[in-house]
């Protein structure tokens, strides 16, 4: 029986996701915590698609980081991912959301970021047994070292069929949960109609113009990729609930504060009611 996941990465589990982008984690979440996440899935899918329910044509997704869906909320700041990010991409590491999703069949090799200068790491896992033909994660060891504006290497990928892409293929069970660099080339084969993962995702801090510059775009990004191509109930990504970090998190503090002096909450969309907040939501535009 594998051994549960404890927080803090070794040596060998640093190096290991340095040189190859990814890491396998067995048995992160207990089954209970598994039965209680599946539960805020399905209640979050059924609010949010409530006017087109899922009936396996097309991929559903949601954020999940309101008081609705408790235990998938809490995940950016629980010590197992976090203390795993910080010590991957330092102790200033920005937490910038938990989400779901409803995939339907093969999901085509991309990565999950459009720049080398704007990167982190994605946390998934998933609610049901997934291997190589029943839609578990593909990796291409080492390719978030790869030059994303590389004219040949993105056609030369597309032009293969998915699955003779060479690859390692992450195969997971409940609990399990894979984190990879958001630079990562990934894909998955044969997923069937409604393949349901949760993910928990990290950015790095910007150090320079160009990397702040990237990391305000992704704002706009997340929501063309998340609330225009998908269209869920909720118009907009951050509630001002979460922003106002009720319980006065430090971390949570740092991630918006930091976010919102890069521009990050501005586009629009992002933020419900717009950014910046007034003065008695309890976070600062500034």
């Amino acid at each position: 029986m594998p051994q549960a996941y404890a927080s803090a990465l070794s040596e060998e589990q640093v190096r290991f996701f340095k040189a190859f982008g990814y890491l396998v984690l067995r048995q992160v979440f207990t089954s209970e915590e598994m039965a209680a996440i599946s539960r805020e899935v399905e209640q979050a899918m059924a609010q949010q698609y409530a006017h087109k329910p899922f009936d396996g044509s097309k991929r559903h997704w949601t954020m999940m980081m309101d008081e609705e869906t408790p235990l998938h909320a809490s995940l950016l700041e629980d010590e197992r991912f976090l203390k795993a990010a910080r010590q991957l991409y330092g102790d200033d590491v920005l937490g910038v959301g938990t989400d779901a999703n409803r995939y339907v069949g093969n999901t085509n090799w991309h990565p999950d970021t459009v720049s080398l200068l704007q990167y982190g790491i994605k946390f998934a896992f998933y609610l049901q047994p997934v291997g190589a033909d029943s839609g578990a994660l593909r990796v291409m060891p080492g390719s978030h070292r790869f030059d994303l504006n590389d004219p040949l290497w993105g056609p030369a990928v597309r032009a293969l069929p998915l699955e003779q892409v060479p690859a390692a293929v992450l195969a997971a069970e409940p609990g399990d949960v894979i984190g990879f660099d958001l630079r990562l080339w990934h894909a998955s084969y044969g997923g069937g109609i409604d393949r349901r993962m949760g993910t928990v995702v990290y950015y790095h801090n910007p150090k320079t113009a160009e990397e702040v510059e990237y990391l305000r775009r992704q704002g706009e990004g997340n929501v063309n990729a998340g609330l225009k191509s998908f269209g869920p109930q909720r118009p907009f990504l951050y509630a001002r609930s979460w922003l106002a970090n009720p319980r006065k998190n430090p971390w949570r503090q740092a991630w918006i504060a930091r976010l919102a002096e890069v521009g990050f909450f501005a586009a629009p969309g992002v933020v419900e009611g717009g950014w910046p907040l007034d003065s008695n939501s309890g976070a600062s535009g500034t």
